[in-house]
């Protein structure tokens, strides 16, 4: 373990009980189950988003960055932490706060975009299970069709009368 990485856990003992695991030849920072930082090459980065992405790029920070496969670079949503504000514990808690909500929101909106897999078979669907789905999704266009169709019979029948009454306070 790295002297920095000591230093890292001394100063973040401000923000609450922390865990550390081994990851990418460094280590994540866990507040719970959730990943918000990580110490790579004696450098601290926490997670950024749209809210916090501001401060970083103000401070003259730059996001983490590796090769990847192809040789090409990949950014990722980790950014290394000013050395002023991991010596301030006021400015560390503000930071760490902000992080930890970027990562509490990326884990969510992944929660609601990547489906669960619920077994390894793949459920087979009968041509019944489709054919009344299908009938169900027309009965529906149907029912919206006619919907239509009476208000604008309702419209045009408003119009109607309406033209009627100025042709009466006309006369």
């Amino acid at each position: 373990m790295s002297s920095f990485l000591t230093h890292v856990q001394d100063r973040l003992k401000v923000c609450g009980p922390l865990s550390y695991k081994n990851m990418f030849g460094g280590f994540g920072i866990y507040s719970g189950s959730q990943i918000f930082a990580m110490v790579i090459k004696d450098r601290l980065y926490f997670r950024v988003g749209q809210s916090n992405q501001a401060e970083y790029e103000s401070a003259g920070m730059a996001p983490f960055t590796y090769a990847g496969k192809d040789g090409k670079s990949v950014r990722i949503s980790y950014w290394e932490v000013p050395e002023e504000v991991l010596e301030d514990d006021e400015d560390l808690v503000f930071w760490f706060r902000k992080s930890l909500a970027e990562a509490n929101k990326a884990s969510s909106l992944k929660k609601k975009t990547i489906p669960k897999k619920k077994s390894i078979a793949k459920k087979k669907v009968t041509k019944s299970k489709i054919s009344s789905s299908k009938k169900a999704v027309a009965k529906k266009k149907a029912a919206r069709k006619k919907s239509v169709r009476r208000l604008v019979k309702k419209t045009a029948a408003k119009r109607k009368v309406a033209a009627k009454k100025k042709k009466v306070r006309s006369r």
